[in-house]
C-alpha cells in the first residue's frame, strides 16, 4: 500500500470515529468529580460535628489534590507506556472500593488521610483520558471532544455538592460518601470496552508518523525504563515555551478559582441566609449547569478560533477569565441574593469556557508520545502551585479576616496567569508547526 493510499486510510478512520470514546471519558470525569465535589457538600456539617476551624476545613481539599499531583507525573509516564482503557478500568474499580475509607472515618485525622489516598485515582484517570482523546480525534476537533469531557468536570461538581449537601442533611455525611463508590464499577466495565487507537492515529491524517507501539516488558524492566525515561521526557514537555506559558498562567488562574469555589456554598450558607441544602443546591446550578453550558459553548467557538486567528483558542481563554473576574468580584458586593447567584452562574459560564481552548492548545504542541506527561505536568503545576494551596490558605485568611476577604485578598493572581497565557497566544502557534514538520516523513 502507498503511503498516500495509507493516509487517506487513516484520515478516513478519523473521519468516521464517534462520539462514543468521548461520553465514556465524560463519564469517567463525571465520577472523578462527583467524589472531589462531594466533600465540599459536607463542609458545614463536619465542621459542626467536629468543631473544624476554616483552615482545618481548607486542608481536607489540599491532601486530595496534593497526593494527586505527586502522583500524576508517574501516572502521566504509565499512561504513555500501557493500555490506558485498561489502566482507567482499574483504577475506576479500585477507587470506588476505597472511597469506604471516607465514609468509615471515625475522627478528622482519619478523613484527612482517606481524602488523601483518594488522589491518587484522578492522578491516573487524567492522563489516560487525556492521551486517548488526544489520539481519537484530529486537532480541528479536540476542543469539541474536550468539552464534553470537561462539561462533566462541572456537571460531576455540582451533582457531587448537591448530593454532599442533601444526603449529608438527611442521613448524615458519612452516607453520601458512601453512596458515590458505587457508579465508578459500572463506568469502569465502559472503559474496559474502549479501543484501544494507535499512539498518534489522529495526526497521521495530517502525515505525521506515529510513534512506536511501547514494548512489553516485565513489572521490574517496566520500572527500571520509567526512572530512566520519565524525567527525560519531563524536560522536553517543560522545553516547549507554549507549554511552560500555559502551566504557570494556568497555576495562577485556578488558584483564585479553586479558592473561591471550594467555598462557595459556605459562603452562600453564611452570607446568603441559605441553609447547608439551599446553599449546596443553588451552588451546584451555579457551578453544574453553568459550567456545562460554558465548557459546550467554549468547545465549539475554540474549534472556529483555531486556525482563523493567531493564538484564537488562548485568545479566547483570556477574554472568559476577564469576565469571569469581573462578574464575581461585582457578586460579592451586591446584597440581592439573586442578582448574586445570576452574575456568578454567567462568571462561571465564562470561566467554562476557556476550558477546552486549554487543554486542545496543550496538545497541539505536544508529541503523541507525551501526551499522558504533558497531561500531568499540566495537572502537577496547576494542583501544587494552584488549586491544592487555595483551598487551606483561603481558609486561613477567613480565619483571620472574613471569608469575603478572603475571597478579595486572593484575586490579583489572575492579573498574573492572564500575562503568561498572553504570552503563549504569540508562541502557540509557531510550536505547534514545529511539531508537525519535526514529527512528518522525509
Amino acid at each position: 500500500m502507498s503511503e498516500a493510499r495509507e493516509r487517506t486510510d487513516v484520515a478516513a478512520t478519523v473521519a468516521r470515529v464517534s462520539w462514543w470514546p468521548m461520553a465514556v471519558l465524560a463519564l469517567v470525569n463525571l465520577v472523578d468529580q462527583v467524589d472531589m465535589a462531594i466533600l465540599r457538600g459536607v463542609l458545614p456539617i463536619l465542621e459542626d460535628e467536629w468543631s473544624l476551624s476554616d483552615l482545618q476545613l481548607g486542608l481536607l481539599g489540599f491532601a486530595f489534590i496534593f497526593v494527586n499531583a505527586l502522583a500524576t507525573v508517574p501516572a502521566g509516564w504509565v499512561a504513555d507506556h500501557t493500555r490506558r482503557n485498561r489502566l482507567i478500568g482499574w483504577t475506576l474499580v479500585s477507587w470506588s472500593a476505597l472511597i469506604t475509607l471516607s465514609a468509615t472515618a471515625v475522627n478528622y485525622v482519619n478523613l484527612l488521610g482517606a481524602r488523601a489516598v483518594m488522589g491518587i485515582g484522578q492522578a491516573v484517570d487524567d492522563p489516560a483520558s487525556t492521551s486517548l482523546l488526544g489520539d481519537y480525534y484530529p486537532a480541528r476537533l479536540r476542543a469539541r471532544a474536550f468539552s464534553l469531557t470537561q462539561v462533566a468536570l462541572f456537571v460531576g461538581g455540582g451533582i457531587g455538592l448537591a448530593l454532599g449537601g442533601f444526603v449529608g442533611s438527611t442521613l448524615g455525611w458519612r452516607w453520601a460518601f458512601a453512596l458515590v463508590g458505587m457508579p465508578g464499577s459500572i463506568v469502569a466495565v465502559l472503559a474496559f470496552r474502549l479501543r484501544e487507537p494507535v499512539r498518534g492515529e489522529a495526526d497521521r491524517a495530517l502525515g505525521v508518523e506515529p510513534p512506536p507501539a511501547p514494548p512489553d516488558l516485565s513489572l521490574k524492566d517496566f520500572a527500571g525504563r520509567a526512572r530512566t525515561e520519565l524525567w527525560a521526557e519531563v524536560k522536553v514537555i517543560f522545553g516547549i515555551r507554549t507549554m511552560r506559558y500555559i502551566l504557570v498562567g494556568v497555576a495562577a488562574l485556578l488558584f483564585t478559582v479553586s479558592g473561591i469555589g471550594y467555598w462557595l456554598a459556605v459562603y452562600h450558607e453564611r452570607y446568603s441566609g441559605m441553609s447547608v441544602g439551599e446553599a449546596t443546591a443553588f451552588t451546584a446550578v451555579v457551578l453544574g449547569v453553568g459550567g456545562g453550558i460554558g465548557t459546550i459553548l467554549g468547545g465549539v467557538l475554540s474549534d472556529r478560533l483555531h486556525g482563523s486567528i493567531d493564538g484564537g483558542r488562548i485568545l479566547l481563554v483570556v477574554w472568559s477569565s476577564i469576565a469571569c473576574t469581573v462578574l464575581f468580584l461585582g457578586s460579592f458586593a451586591i446584597g440581592n441574593v439573586p442578582v448574586r447567584l445570576g452574575m456568578q452562574f454567567v462568571g462561571v459560564l465564562a470561566a467554562a469556557g476557556a476550558v477546552p481552548g486549554l487543554r486542545a492548545s496543550m496538545l497541539d504542541v505536544v508529541p503523541a508520545e507525551s501526551r499522558g506527561v504533558g497531561a500531568s505536568a499540566f495537572a502537577l503545576t496547576s494542583s501544587i502551585f494552584g488549586s491544592a494551596l487555595a483551598p487551606p490558605l483561603v481558609g486561613l485568611l477567613s480565619d483571620l479576616t472574613s471569608l469575603v476577604g478572603a475571597f478579595y485578598i486572593v484575586f490579583p493572581p489572575v492579573i498574573v496567569g492572564l500575562l503568561f497565557l498572553l504570552r503563549a497566544r504569540r508562541t502557540v502557534e509557531a510550536d505547534a508547526a514545529a511539531l508537525i514538520s519535526a514529527l512528518a516523513p522525509s
